[in-house]
């Protein structure tokens, strides 16, 4: 029988699910007679086909960064309600002809039809009817599979869905998956069988017309390889389209047709999975794999594979002809498609809402790692405590400790210069109040003010070197622990569901709602725990000075500033990096240079190295707490915040005035909350470069 009169045949054996398929082909080929048109129409009145997509791909080409190809000009068409499984050696291109296929990373070369519609500049017409599940999990672990599903419902079905109709909604795809009696098991309590089910019915909620599926039994046993394989086999038969990747071809039958790729994106056989093993005179897929490979004796092995595929009768009746079919469906205009190419996007502050919302649930849910993060603050201040009372002494932020000016009992020598305490002249005083009366009441003290300039500038002669010291090793540990709260409580939080990410995105998630659902919650956090840290070191050794605010609560404002300082870098770290151990990684190179660059472990003189410390968090965030505490820059080494800009503004028996330090202190915040901002549109920016499909 020659191949065009097989092509009825074709024509009826892409509309028809698994069983019938088995029975016809079982017909066809015991007695080469094609069934008749009336039984065709029987057998496809079952579904929809106002909901079909049909895809036809024309010489599809890939070529990596390296100019290795990847897809070597493949065609091939994927009838609707078929089940097709896409093989081939490691390597081979299976991934990235998925990927060209869905739009998720769109091929260099060549078309894609959809319906006969240019599907790459029109993927927003078909996002709510493709189905995507990765080989990475697109779940949150830490939710359980009914509020998984709820919360995907949410996000993907119409906004005028009903609670009720959601919760219909959810019975059906477990009912699909077989999941009802696992609906309020916490996902990460799942198998891995179990878990891409949960995946599979996220995708099922707003009823796509085809699916696609990267290695879904990539490490399951051959027992729950088979039960997924007859999963997707159930679906197909209900109407949906699989295209599927498998290393396993122990239930490859199960399936409608066979894409078998070798090396070098090459396409050597499209068509039944009974009939390949007939094409390649083989009985075992293995046997097949180790044909296509290139050795010493067949170099070219899947060169040759791919031309003698080209020229045969297989290639005529799954390839050719259906696309000749396709490539008339091409030439009719593009109709019902968005023309700008974008997704509909839902109402970004519901989606805020919803996704703050699903985040506290996944905290809640996580409840060791909440402890954690909840127990840094307290621990931190209890051992800034310990320091304070058994290392430095009491009363660290008062006055006489920030500010000191040791004198004698005669105050003044001949010299005009202050006394210097030694055993003979001991001092009988630390307090620059003190000295401060000698200068406006004492003849001797008023003349050698006036040689000074002033009352204020004759006095910083008398505060001695480094006076002030330990409140400011306190203050920089509680900066630098600000910076670490909020780096370490979001560095993991976006590479950690990337894919997730990835997926909502295609089907209608905004960024900027995304963004502040983590930024709003890890706020919440760092917030809480910079009241915890301020608090406890407050109640032990109290803040007594302050700029225009009580100190307690200038403080908090700068140690809250700094915590979400830390937070962009940490998000900033987690939208950048790779991985999750990359992100981890990274962090203590982040973190380090914030002590380098503080400014306190050493002076940062160099007007170079000036500017490259006001990247940091740290930098600023002293600035602000020891101009609340009262410390004064010029005896803490002479390090300037900018060339000759003081650090510190403060008022305790200082030359700057109020209204100084109120606009010095209003600054530092300033540079903080620009920080912020830049970070976020650095993370907003990073975000939206991950969009492959949008």
């Amino acid at each position: 029988m020659s191949a065009a009169e097989n092509q009825p045949e074709v024509q009826i054996l892409k509309f028809l699910p698994y069983s019938s398929t088995q029975n016809l082909l079982a017909t066809t080929h015991s007695n080469n007679t094609p069934p008749t048109q009336e039984n065709n129409e029987n057998q496809s009145m079952h579904f929809d086909e106002s909901n079909t997509i049909r895809v036809d791909a024309f010489h599809l080409k890939e070529v990596s960064a390296n100019k290795v190809i990847l897809l070597n000009d493949i065609s091939l068409t994927i009838p609707p309600h078929t089940f097709v499984v896409l093989v081939g050696s490691s390597g081979t291109g299976k991934s990235t002809l998925m990927n060209a296929l869905n739009g998720l990373r769109p091929a260099h070369e060549g078309k894609v039809l959809y319906n006969g519609q240019n599907y790459y500049p029109h993927i927003s017409a078909f996002s709510k009817q493709l189905g995507y599940v990765p080989q990475d999990d697109i779940v949150h672990r830490e939710l359980t599979v009914e509020r998984a599903l709820y919360y995907s419902a949410k996000m993907r079905l119409p906004a005028d869905f009903t609670t009720a109709q959601i919760e219909e909604r959810i019975n059906e795809v477990l009912d699909e998956v077989d999941m009802k009696t696992r609906r309020h098991v916490l996902i990460s309590q799942l198998s891995g069988g179990q878990r891409k089910r949960v995946s599979i019915a996220l995708e099922l909620l707003d009823k796509p017309s085809i699916f696609f599926l990267d290695e879904p039994t990539s490490g399951l046993d051959p027992g729950l390889d088979h039960k997924m394989m007859l999963l997707l086999r159930r679906l197909a038969d209900k109407g949906h389209t699989i295209v599927l990747i498998t290393h396993a071809t122990n239930n490859i039958n199960i399936c409608d047709y066979i894409c078998f790729l070798a090396q070098g994106g090459r396409l050597v056989y499209f068509g039944p999975p009974d009939k390949a093993r007939a094409y390649f005179g083989k009985s075992d897929f293995a046997e097949i794999y180790r044909l296509l490979e290139p050795d010493d004796a067949h170099p070219h092995a899947p060169e040759q594979a791919e031309e003698r595929f080209k020229a045969s009768l297989d290639y005529q009746k799954y390839v050719a002809r259906p696309l000749k079919e396709g490539y008339t469906l091409c030439s009719q205009p593009d109709q019902n498609v968005n023309k700008d190419g974008l997704p509909k996007r839902g109402n970004p502050w519901n989606q805020f809402l919803l996704l703050s919302l699903r985040y506290l649930e996944l905290l809640k849910n996580d409840p060791g790692n909440l402890l954690i993060l909840l127990l840094q603050a307290p621990i931190i201040a209890l051992l800034l405590v310990l320091l304070i009372k058994y290392g430095i002494g009491n009363d660290v932020f008062a006055v006489n400790s920030v500010v000191q000016c040791p004198t004698t009992a005669t105050i003044i020598t001949a010299t005009g210069l202050p006394d210097i305490p030694g055993p003979i002249n001991p001092a009988v005083s630390t307090t620059c109040g003190r000295v401060e009366k000698f200068l406006k009441n004492d003849p001797r003290g008023k003349a050698y003010a006036a040689k000074r300039g002033g009352t204020l500038t004759a006095l910083q002669d008398f505060i001695i070197e480094w006076s002030g010291s330990s409140p400011q090793k306190i203050l920089f540990i509680m900066s630098f622990t600000a910076v670490l709260f909020g780096c370490v409580n979001a560095a993991r939080e976006i590479v950690k569901e990337a894919p997730i990410y990835q997926r909502e995105r295609a089907v209608g998630l905004r960024i900027i709602p995304y963004m502040f659902s983590k930024i709003v919650v890890l706020a919440l956090l760092c917030f809480v725990q910079s009241a915890i840290l301020v608090m406890i070191v407050y109640i032990v050794d109290p803040l007594y000075q302050g700029v225009f605010l009580p100190a307690l609560l200038e403080a908090y404002i700068t140690m809250a500033l700094t915590a979400l300082a830390g937070l962009m870098i940490g998000l900033t770290v987690s939208v950048v990096a790779p991985s999750t151990d990359r992100a981890m990684s990274l962090v203590p190179i982040i973190l380090i240079p914030q002590v380098i660059f503080s400014g306190i472990v050493f002076p940062l003189n160099n007007w170079a190295i000036q500017i490259l410390s006001m990247a940091f968090a740290t930098r600023w965030s002293i600035a602000a707490l020891g101009t609340t505490v009262g410390l004064h820059s010029d005896k803490m080494g002479g390090d300037n915040l900018l060339r000759g800009y003081a650090p510190y503004h403060g008022i305790i028996f200082s030359i700057y005035s109020q209204a100084d330090a109120v606009r010095h202190l209003l600054m530092m915040w300033s540079v903080l909350g620009a920080m912020i901002i830049l970070l976020a549109c650095v993370v907003g920016i990073f975000l939206k470069r991950k969009d492959a499909r949008v």
